[in-house]
């Protein structure tokens, strides 16, 4: 609920999950925030994402600050209220699952750092500048179910993105946010940062679908990732008639559940409110849509309609999950 209310500017709803994970596990909320920072804000407003790196990074200075909720409270509402852009996790996606680097995947993970390096020094192709800085930084501390198990340096790798051009305070901000998340968004960020029309000077709102609330919780809160939201998604591709069709007719039975589950995300999950997308991000954002999921993109998008016309669907049977879970 808090990563997808701070998308989605729901400072209210946002607030409560804040306050709860502080309560119960202040080290998540610190960690999460900072994923968020760098996942669905990057370059839309890097001032934040400095800002979100620097308050979570020691304790004694969100103590000087005035204490832990109060730092993360200010955190919580400016990220709602930022401009936001995901092109470094829809470039993260990409690097993971677009067909066009299957065999770059593999040969990559061979290299050696100073190959890898030459790549992100040299190469003109973004797609494996990004890949190569992966396995630069390595898949030990930045794990993929798509990469090649490799240890890698992240010494190493943040001096080549210094080296690379990429400003001095944002490779700062980039290294003590991974040093946080153990994630590659950071690098991303740091990496996109030399690239033109990342980020638009308009920001607008992404079209969501109905919601419904369960209890004082918004239905789009219950995903894939949270055990009633799953257990709603396997009642959906087994129930509602559009979406049975659909898997039916395109995807195997192994496959269904998470096939269904990458639908959601893209037709429900991502929605940003203040969107600020440039050309180039638009083009990350469409194509990590319609060509990463193993499916031809005309089919891909079959399945998003056939998920946005069962949300309604979908909502009541997450409530009929939750009552029954909760009993």
């Amino acid at each position: 609920m808090l990563q997808k209310a701070i998308r989605r500017n729901r400072p209210h709803a946002a607030r409560q999950a804040g306050r709860f994970l502080l309560a119960v596990n202040g080290n998540t909320l610190l960690r999460r925030l900072n994923a968020i920072a760098a996942e669905d804000i990057g370059l839309a407003d890097i001032h934040t994402v400095g800002i979100a790196a620097a308050c979570l990074a020691r304790k004694t200075i969100r103590r000087q600050l005035g204490g832990d909720a109060l730092v993360t409270d200010y955190l919580i509402r400016r990220m709602c209220d930022a401009r936001k852009s995901r092109a470094a996790d829809d470039l993260l996606m990409a690097i993971e699952t677009w067909p066009d680097l299957s065999g770059d995947r593999t040969r990559f993970a061979e290299m050696s750092n100073n190959r890898l390096r030459s790549i992100v020094l040299g190469c003109r192709d973004l797609d494996r500048k990004a890949l190569a800085l992966w396995y630069l930084v390595g898949t030990r501390r930045c794990a993929s179910d798509h990469l090649t198990y490799r240890v890698g340096d992240p010494a190493i790798a943040f001096q080549t993105l210094s080296d690379l051009g990429v400003a001095p305070t944002l490779v700062a901000i980039a290294q003590e946010n991974f040093t946080k998340t153990q994630s590659m968004l950071a690098p991303f960020v740091a990496l996109l940062s030399l690239e033109n029309d990342i980020v638009a000077t308009g920001v607008g709102d992404d079209q969501t679908p109905v919601e419904d609330f369960i209890g004082d919780v918004p239905s789009w809160a219950h995903d894939q990732y949270t055990r009633p939201g799953k257990m709603a998604l396997r009642r959906l591709c087994s129930e509602e008639a559009g979406m049975v069709e659909w898997l039916h007719a395109h995807v195997p039975s192994r496959s269904r559940l998470k096939v269904a589950g990458e639908l959601l995300f893209r037709v429900e999950g991502q929605c940003l409110s203040r969107r600020a997308d440039g050309p180039l991000s638009l083009k990350l954002r469409e194509r990590w849509v319609s060509e990463c999921l193993s499916l031809p993109p005309d089919v891909t998008r079959s399945g998003m309609a056939a998920m946005l016309a069962a949300i309604p669907t979908l909502n009541q049977i997450r409530k009929d999950v939750l009552t029954g879970v909760q009993s």
